[in-house]
């Protein structure tokens, strides 16, 4: 199957970050900045004449109100659903910190309030739909949790998926290192990636022999985006 890995269009967070260089002030769980307005609908318009988009055949993403927002109008352009991933989304989950600055796990949005979002987003099947999702808060630098879970996401969609498939997931930055990481095993190296841009990946069949890696097709295509539309 091939996987095509979408990062979400600029955030609330990115754009403090980037002005700030700090996270004080940051949203557990930022929406869009008007920049990654245009930038989903730049890229959903991209994917109206793009072979590899019009191959797509599945759309996913995380649960989180960006990831969710990002969707919305490639999921109009392709004519297709949106699946929800509960564990697709960035290293941490969704969290805020105590006066002391540590980390605790708070809950996403029900599935009624994404859809306010994202018209097209299908609750997962193991979720309740009447309940918000928890938030998939991970312990901060745990590097070891976040390898795993990329793992399951990979596992659960090659399970899902024959060789005739294009899974397209609009996931996370930082999340999309350790996806890589569980495919490539290229340890520390770090891949940048833009918001909104892709990576095309050709995972290989499940009875293949165990030293095929995936074809890698690009990482951090940006062409959809002219300079102007460009964040990370």
């Amino acid at each position: 199957m091939r996987l095509l890995l979408i990062r979400h269009a600029q955030s609330t967070n990115n754009l403090l970050y980037a002005e700030t260089g700090q996270t004080t002030g940051r949203s557990h769980d930022p929406p869009l900045t008007p920049l990654g307005w245009q930038q989903a609908q730049a890229l959903a318009e991209f994917a109206r004449t793009d072979p590899t988009f019009q191959a797509v055949t599945h759309l996913y993403c995380s649960l989180t109100t960006r990831a969710v927002q990002t969707a919305a109008p490639l999921a109009a352009a392709l004519g297709l659903g949106v699946q929800g991933l509960a564990h697709a989304h960035e290293t941490g989950g969704l969290f805020v910190r105590d006066e002391a600055g540590v980390g605790y796990g708070v809950p996403g949005k029900t599935h009624a309030e994404l859809l306010t979002e994202n018209p097209a987003l299908r609750w997962p099947a193991d979720l309740s739909a009447a309940e918000a999702w928890a938030g998939g808060f991970e312990r901060e630098g745990d590097e070891a949790a976040f390898l795993a879970r990329a793992a399951r996401v990979l596992e659960d969609l090659r399970a899902a998926h024959g060789p005739d498939d294009v899974a397209a997931l609009v996931t996370h930055g930082h999340f999309t290192q350790f996806l890589l990481r569980s495919l490539l095993g290229h340890g520390a190296a770090y891949f940048m990636v833009y918001n909104t841009s892709t990576t095309l990946l050709t995972l290989p069949a499940p009875d293949a022999p165990p030293d095929w890696g995936p074809l890698v097709g690009w990482v951090n295509r940006f062409d959809h985006l002219g300079a102007d539309l460009l964040s990370q």
